[in-house]
């Protein structure tokens, strides 16, 4: 079976996200697989239709930004109208993480590429560092087998989602956004931080919206003749050492680049203990 050629398009990312560290990471986790071969870009302006063929599936680590409330410099409309047209016409495009945070300026064809996005103009991350993951559909072949609720340490629910009316978002994964998050340290004057404003409509928490809801942490798309596979979590090792994330996240790849799974989950058994991790 050929190998699928995945291009990790990268960056500017926010600071916090050390984003050569993560993209290591991503790399390891594709490629132990013996299914995928990574190659990294950190420039992508002005990038043709040529330059993508090569490839089967995008995957963006990508978000524009230094700083959360930087206004987002894009990867320019030459490049982006060549993604939107090497996925409609068949290829696979997978947003992680960060990406999710778009910027008015953004156009509407990328938010229908994407299915869901997050605003600076009314999101927020919520104040939790553990947070309990919960398998949305367990027949989707991306989560097959994977645990009904899972884990994930230090890392970010970014809420609300909104979903553009044009998309075909299947959810599954989600996260409870739970008002508890947020009281004690909205009671003691330290939500919203001061780094990332936060409406909050009449000065009460549960009108925030979203709030006390369940919010979609992976999700497909379908655009065109292609795939779109978006993950929001994904922040540091608390996550990407859970092997339901790891599971979810290379069959979300796959599947993004071929529109089927063929990847089971990590064997950690017998003498696959002694052999490399994650995938053995």
């Amino acid at each position: 079976m050929e190998k699928i050629q995945v291009l990790l398009v990268t960056g500017l990312v926010t600071a916090e996200h050390q984003f050569r560290v993560t993209n290591e990471k991503l790399r390891t986790l594709l490629e132990s697989t013996g299914r995928f071969h990574v190659t990294i870009t950190e420039a992508f302006q002005g990038i043709s239709e040529e330059f993508l063929k090569p490839f089967d599936v995008i995957l963006l680590n990508y978000d524009g930004k230094t700083w959360p409330t930087d206004h987002a410099v894009r990867l320019g409309e030459t490049s982006e109208e060549s993604i939107c047209r090497f996925v409609r016409e068949g290829g696979g495009i997978v947003f992680y993480h960060s990406t999710i945070w778009l910027d008015e300026d953004w156009p509407d064809e990328w938010r229908r590429l994407m299915g869901g996005w997050c605003t600076m103009k009314d999101g927020r991350r919520a104040p939790a560092d553990d947070l309990i993951v919960k398998t949305v559909d367990p027949e989707h072949p991306i989560a097959k087998d994977v645990k009904k609720e899972w884990m994930t340490v230090i890392e970010d629910l970014f809420t609300p989602v909104h979903f553009h009316p044009e998309s075909d978002v299947h959810v599954i994964e989600a996260v409870r956004d739970d008002i508890s998050y947020y009281q004690e340290l909205f009671d003691r004057g330290l939500f919203p931080p001061k780094h990332h404003p936060v409406h909050i409509p009449g000065g009460k928490l549960e009108n925030m919206p979203g709030v006390n809801q369940d919010t979609p942490v992976m999700w497909t798309n379908r655009y065109g003749d292609g795939r779109a596979f978006v993950t929001t979590i994904g922040h540091g090792p608390g996550t990407w050492e859970r092997f339901s994330f790891v599971t979810l996240f290379v069959r979300g790849v796959e599947w993004a680049a071929t529109g089927q799974v063929t990847l089971d989950a990590p064997d950690r058994s017998g003498e696959n203990r002694l052999k490399q991790w994650p995938y053995y």
